[in-house]
């Protein structure tokens, strides 16, 4: 009987952990999901994370930024740890620090909830994220007061869009940065007509294809059928967590290392 009995208590506590597992896949998977695919026109793979607008209760899966508390920055995986974020991309463009003792710092306008942190001059755009995580982007020499009046409480400098109602960006655009013409890692972000978030993150330089021209981007996110989609910071920037793993390839020192960056863009969960 004693052994009967501990054997029973053995399969009542497997059976709940079984459970308590599936049902956090469960829950995880009803507002998020990622996917990796294989492009042939430009030879790399590439991801896609897809996160519903809210979640089965009706509570917003909001879109949240974050800067950095560290002097010489951040890698992504280490931001996500440190937050407890389930989901974390990297953001804005860094400038260059001149020495040890200088802070890295993003490119251009960083807005977070609704206090302008910091404005600085820039000939590229700044993705706003209104209050039900509807995307917008800026043009250069729009200014935080301008951002904040339109009702974007957080926004940050990047690069610039690439599709916008559901089209894509006039063709001089791209000429902007001489890096949008060749192929690299791309850190996309995009949105669906129903305020759903899509992240398009793909390899290059040799770690996991080639990489991706910003037309290949809009090729790609075109066909999912996207309403608006924008170009962070790529390269080695390129840096996408999920749940505590880092699932796009590192890039910089032969693949070895992760950057570090000065913002994020990342969710919380619920629970």
């Amino acid at each position: 009987m004693k052994y009967i009995g501990i054997i029973l208590l053995l399969f009542v506590v497997a059976t709940i952990g079984c459970h308590a597992q599936q049902k956090t896949k469960q829950r995880a998977e009803n507002w998020y999901s990622y996917s990796k695919h294989y492009d042939e026109p430009s030879e790399t793979f590439y991801y896609l994370t897809r996160i519903k607008h809210k979640d089965s209760q009706g509570n917003l899966n909001k879109l949240r930024i974050a800067h950095s508390t560290v002097l010489e920055g951040e890698a992504v995986h280490q931001f996500a740890k440190r937050m407890g974020a389930v989901l974390a991309f990297n953001a804005s463009m860094g400038i260059k620090r001149k020495t040890d003792e200088d802070k890295l710092l993003p490119v251009g306008i960083q807005i977070l909830e609704g206090k302008i942190l910091q404005q600085r001059k820039s000939r590229v755009y700044t993705l706003g994220i209104k209050p039900n995580n509807e995307l917008v982007a800026y043009p250069p020499g729009t200014t935080p007061e301008m951002i904040l009046k339109d009702g974007t409480a957080n926004a940050l400098t990047a690069f610039i869009p690439l599709i916008k109602n559901f089209k894509p960006v006039d063709e001089s655009l791209l000429d902007l940065v001489p890096n949008f013409k060749a192929v690299h890692p791309r850190q996309i972000i995009a949105q669906m007509e129903n305020l759903d978030i899509v992240f398009l993150s793909c390899g290059g330089r040799g770690f996991e294809g080639k990489g991706m021209l910003a037309t290949d981007v809009i090729r790609i996110l075109q066909k999912e059928g996207v309403k608006f989609a924008f170009m962070l910071d790529g390269g080695g920037s390129t840096s996408t967590v999920i749940d505590d793993t880092l699932i796009t390839p590192k890039i910089d020192k032969h693949g070895t290392k992760e950057r570090l960056r000065p913002n994020f863009l990342y969710f919380m969960s619920h629970q």
